[in-house]
Parts: structure tokens; C-alpha cells; sequence
């Protein structure tokens, strides 16, 4: 089982300091949410680690005992999230939107950390200040990270939806991470989003009888949050809500 350890939480890009408080935010450097300040003013920019000292910038957004971690596709960052994280904000969930590891406002990868190892450093930020049930929901490559998480985080997140998640990502896999998930899982993709679709429907045939998931093959070429705006956005947001609802009620 890939480490797991509870993390301190830190306001800016700072290092854990175990047992001291919070320390007061950099007066210089980049803060969460650079990117598109306008939007990451809404919420509340975070900044926490993985267990091997990568540091990892974040925005929050809403309340609530529920959390949703929100993890970006290649080449982008958090900022893509934030329209559809204010949404989810909005309906009664407490949402995180965080960089990787050598993007947007995060520091480098450190020691042997993947991607995977971030997305359960932003579910355990959010467990550790008060949310008691975790969904991972994540794009592209997030979304490959996303499900590899899912099946090492402990306790595993009440849902996971993936949008346009690769079979194999950055030596991430997430085709070995879907036989064995425990969670509830919704599979997207775009019908001529090659060959996201076709990893979309072996998602769907591998994942575990017993378990509870949906896969949802849309009309378009859409990518990752792409999804979210195109043609069958609407389509999308309600299969996605109607997921939540039914596996991580607000």
C-alpha cells in the first residue's frame, strides 16, 4: 500500500513544521491560483504536502462535510477547475482544486512522489480540516491519478468520476487501479476523443461487479473539462450531479 500519512496543513507554500501553527503567509512567491486570480479569490488559497515534501498549491471553495478534490489534465492547471468547482461549491460541498506537482503554483515533485501521491495529499488536506467523506473527480491525467488514488487512500473516497482518463499516465496506471477499486465510479468520455472513449468503456468492463459504476460516452471530441462545455455539457453536469447525489449527498 502506497504511504498514506496525515499532513499539516500550511496557508501559503510552506514546508510542515509538525505541531507548530500555521505560519504566516510569504510575502513573495506564487500563491494558488496565479493564474486566474480573479476566479481563486472566491476562495481560499491553501497550500499543503506530500508525506515526501512536495509542496502543492490549492484553492478551496464552499463548506461542509463533504469534499471533492478537483485534479487538472496535462499541461494546465487548477484554474480550469474553478467554474465547475464554484457549481459544486454551491450545491453544499467543500472543493479543493489543486496543482500537481511542477505545475501551476506547486513546487516540484520530491523523493519517488507521482501524481497519484498528490491526489491523496489534497484528500487527506481536506480530511484533515473537517471533511468526512472524499470524492475524487479528476481530468485527463488527474483523472488517471485520481483512480490509481482511489485504491490506496485510506479511508477510500465515497466516489470517484473520471473525464477522459488514460489507461496509463506518467507511470500511473490506471487500468491496473480500476479492477480492484472499492469505490462507486463514473466513467466520461467523448465519443471521438481517441482513445480516451475506447479507455472509458475498458474502465467500465473492469471495474468490479460488486461495485457500483456508470460510464457515459458523449456526442463530440471534448477533452477532460472540455467535456463540461461542449455540446453535451448539460448532458454531462447533470449525469455527474446525479452521481454525487446519489453516492455523496451534500
Amino acid at each position: 500500500m502506497r504511504r498514506v500519512a496525515a499532513l499539516c496543513l500550511t496557508l501559503m507554500l510552506t514546508a510542515c513544521s509538525g505541531g507548530s501553527p500555521d505560519p504566516a503567509p510569504p510575502s513573495e512567491g506564487p500563491q494558488a491560483g496565479s493564474h486566474c486570480a480573479d476566479a481563486a479569490d472566491r476562495g481560499k488559497r491553501v497550500g499543503f504536502a506530500t508525506p515526501a515534501g512536495t509542496r502543492l498549491a490549492g484553492v478551496e471553495l464552499g463548506t461542509g462535510s463533504k469534499g471533492i478534490v478537483l485534479a487538472h489534465q496535462n499541461g494546465s492547471n487548477l484554474c480550469e477547475w474553478l467554474p465547475f468547482g464554484q457549481r459544486l461549491a454551491t450545491l453544499g460541498y467543500r472543493v479543493l482544486a489543486f496543482d500537481f506537482g511542477g505545475d501551476g503554483d506547486s513546487g516540484p515533485h520530491q523523493g519517488d512522489d507521482r501524481l497519484d501521491d498528490d491526489v491523496v495529499a489534497a484528500a487527506t488536506h481536506l480530511r484533515t480540516s473537517g471533511v468526512a467523506d472524499v470524492v475524487l473527480m479528476g481530468a485527463s491525467k488527474g483523472a488517471a491519478a485520481s483512480l490509481a488514488a482511489a485504491v490506496t487512500l485510506t479511508p477510500k473516497p465515497v466516489a470517484v468520476v473520471s473525464l477522459s482518463a488514460p489507461v496509463v499516465f506518467g507511470g500511473v496506471s490506471a487500468e491496473d487501479a480500476v479492477p480492484r477499486l472499492a469505490s462507486p465510479a463514473l466513467f466520461l468520455a467523448a465519443e471521438n476523443d481517441h482513445p480516451f472513449a475506447d479507455a472509458a468503456q475498458q474502465f467500465d468492463a473492469a471495474a468490479p461487479k460488486a461495485v457500483p459504476h456508470q460510464v457515459f460516452i458523449a456526442i463530440g471530441a471534448e477533452h477532460g473539462t472540455g467535456l463540461l462545455a461542449g455540446g453535451q455539457a448539460t448532458k454531462v453536469t447533470e449525469l455527474i450531479e446525479a452521481f454525487l447525489k446519489q453516492h455523496a449527498p451534500a
